[in-house]
């Protein structure tokens, strides 16, 4: 009987344990016209329209193909996005901020920071898995589309407007956390954030070129290389700087 109880009790909390887990990212209210984590149908955009973009790329990535695809109308999903790059930069945010939040916490409680930036490091060129905390994104999926789309988000005409209504916020954050602990093993360093930005880049593009255009890189598509290479290259621009 008390077994049975306990049973009872246990079932009767796993709803709320299940909701306790979700990880809740926040992002900017320009990224959207309609909150899409805030319906069912706005969480089916997203997870569909994320396995969507990847498979077939922003140039031939539509809302009326996406709509196809989830049985619902091109009107339904401009409600939530005004345009697919609109759609692109949601993504490449919720990339960024959900990057952040695993840096922050891989890194809390450590004091050193050359052991601190190479745990951000590592974090960084890591191939992730898919985080079950976000059920409607699939991380995995998300960083090969922000490997592959992500310079599309600034590579445009419109990148200076865009980058003043605050679409690029999530990723400049990101950069400024990361530099701070370059500047705390050399103060004088003066390219923290080039720095940075250098390595988030290399750790898609070394990637994409081990896997496509070998001769323009020396295996960096292998885990443990493309760590060691960026650790390097880091370590040795940091503390060698000004001798």
């Amino acid at each position: 009987m008390l077994v049975l109880l306990v049973l009872i009790i246990v079932l009767l909390s796993f709803p709320k344990l299940m909701q306790s887990s979700i990880l809740h990212i926040s992002l900017e209210d320009n990224l959207f016209i309609k909150d899409p984590t805030s319906s069912k149908v706005g969480r089916l955009i997203l997870s569909e329209g994320l396995l969507l973009l990847n498979e077939i790329g922003l140039e031939d990535f539509t809302f009326k193909k996406l709509a196809l695809k989830i049985q619902t109308t091109e009107s339904t999903i401009y409600r939530y996005f005004e345009s697919k790059h609109q759609f692109l930069f949601y993504l490449f945010n919720f990339y960024w901020a959900w990057m952040e939040i695993g840096v922050v916490f891989a890194t809390t409680n450590i004091e050193c920071p050359k052991k601190k930036l190479t745990i951000i490091i590592n974090q960084l060129t890591l191939v992730v898995e898919n985080d079950i905390r976000t059920p409607f994104i699939d991380e995995a999926v998300l960083q090969q589309v922000i490997a592959v789309e992500s310079s599309k988000t600034f590579l445009t005409k419109k990148v200076d407007n865009e980058n003043k209504t605050g679409y690029f916020r999530q990723y400049k954050k990101l950069v400024d956390r990361i530099s701070n602990v370059i500047l705390e093993i050399n103060l004088n360093y003066p390219y923290p954030n080039a720095l940075v930005t250098t390595i988030i880049e290399s750790s898609f593009h070394q990637r994409f070129f081990g896997e496509h255009l070998p001769r323009l890189t020396n295996e960096l598509h292998n885990q443990n290389n493309l760590n060691d290479f960026l650790l390097n290259l880091s370590f040795n621009t940091i503390e060698n700087y000004g001798k």
